[in-house]
């Protein structure tokens, strides 16, 4: 890589923004410590936003549809439209870590101002929030704790920085 791409990258690095917006607040403290460390690494990188999103206690199973549709609303009014919308989803697709920083690369070159992850709770991503995004990412096929999948999304994508940066994080 040209040192004309490297500086060009590492200038775009520092114009890109990422918000995440997470149904639920993280409730383990150990969690919750991860995710800020890993979202105290990023920010060294890029603006950040951590928004949190209600999530409806569950109640009657029965109100499922309609737990969704407010939760979706919410997501919705949280978004930034013109952004890059990114939803965390079983079914979505699977990158390696080099994938994902040639990935976001490519997203940088393209002059994308902003990137929003949506990361769902105990009910998952609503349909129309599904519908929304540009990508759908799947971090694994096995089914994590939602609160666990932020942390391993964030340290990926920590990791997919340092990537990029050439930093020896990722050795």
């Amino acid at each position: 890589m040209s040192y004309y791409k490297k500086s060009c990258i590492r200038k775009v690095l520092f114009c890109v923004k990422f918000k995440f917006l997470w149904i639920g607040k993280t409730k383990d403290p150990l969690f919750a410590g991860v995710e800020n460390r890993y979202l105290g690494r990023i920010s060294k990188y890029f603006s950040t936003e951590n928004v949190y999103v209600p999530d409806f206690k569950k109640r009657d199973p029965r109100q499922r549809v309609t737990q969704l549709a407010r939760e979706s609303r919410k997501i919705e009014s949280k978004l930034s439209m013109s952004s890059y919308i990114v939803v965390l989803d079983d079914a979505g697709k699977q990158f390696t870590s080099r994938e994902l920083a040639s990935f976001f690369e490519d997203l940088m070159s393209r002059g994308v101002p902003e990137m929003n992850f949506v990361a769902g709770g105990h009910l998952g991503i609503p349909e129309k929030i599904k519908n929304l995004a540009k990508l759908k990412l799947s971090l694994t096929k096995l089914t994590l704790p939602h609160e666990m999948v932020r942390m391993i999304l964030l340290e990926q994508i920590y990791r997919a920085i340092t990537i990029v940066k050439g930093t020896p994080y990722h050795n």
